[in-house]
């Protein structure tokens, strides 16, 4: 149970691709939405056909069961909300605060996942979630949004802006509530809520910096 869940997780942590891609290869928001959105689409339509149609729910379960977590045998895959999320995401956020969004729930979401497995021992009230995943998800968005500010993200603060390096706090903000969210027992599927509320925290505090 606990490899198969952490093989699912090592999957997910190749959706990295959709940010990376977005930022550095299309760059263009109304093209990326234009290739994310009939794939996200498609995703949800298969996922809506196949729960209802027992002979292409069995052919699915071939190609995909070793993917699937058991609330996605009867739900919309996990593809389906990440992909549909990523469209929101980068057509409501600025560029930077949506690649950090998306990544940090790539990021963060597998590290929570794989910490938590291996070394979770003290439970979140009212959750499956642990503490240690939580610290995971933290360090692991932090570091990461560290590195990609200091990489390139800090040459494009400092544009017009010169005290660039309060950006790291809107990074650490977001890394912060993208980790609660993520521990949170919301109702709503993580792939949704984390990248939306963390950009939305960040959006927040990138306005006032």
């Amino acid at each position: 149970m606990v490899k198969n869940e952490i093989y699912r997780k090592l999957i997910h942590l190749f959706a990295i691709i959709i940010p990376v891609l977005y930022y550095f290869v299309v760059k263009s928001d109304i093209i990326s939405i234009s290739i994310l959105l009939p794939i996200a689409l498609f995703c949800v339509v298969v996922d809506a056909t196949r729960m209802e149609s027992p002979k292409i729910k069995n052919k699915f379960y071939k190609v995909f069961g070793a993917q699937l977590r058991d609330n996605e045998t009867t739900s919309l895959t996990g593809a389906s909300y990440l992909l549909t999320s990523s469209v929101v995401v980068i057509a409501i956020f600025t560029k930077e605060i949506a690649f950090l969004a998306i990544s940090y729930l790539v990021v963060g979401d597998t590290c929570a996942a794989m910490l938590g497995l291996k070394m979770g021992k003290r439970k979140i009230r009212r959750t499956r979630k642990t503490i240690e995943g939580l610290i995971g998800s933290f360090l692991s968005c932090t570091i990461y949004g560290l590195i990609c500010y200091f990489l390139f993200l800090r040459k494009v603060f400092a544009f017009n802006n010169p005290h660039p390096q309060l950006a790291i706090i809107m990074i650490v903000f977001g890394a912060l509530i993208a980790s609660i969210t993520e521990v949170s027992d919301l109702h709503i599927n993580d792939n949704i809520t984390i990248p939306i509320i963390s950009g939305i925290a960040m959006s927040i505090i990138y306005f006032f910096i």
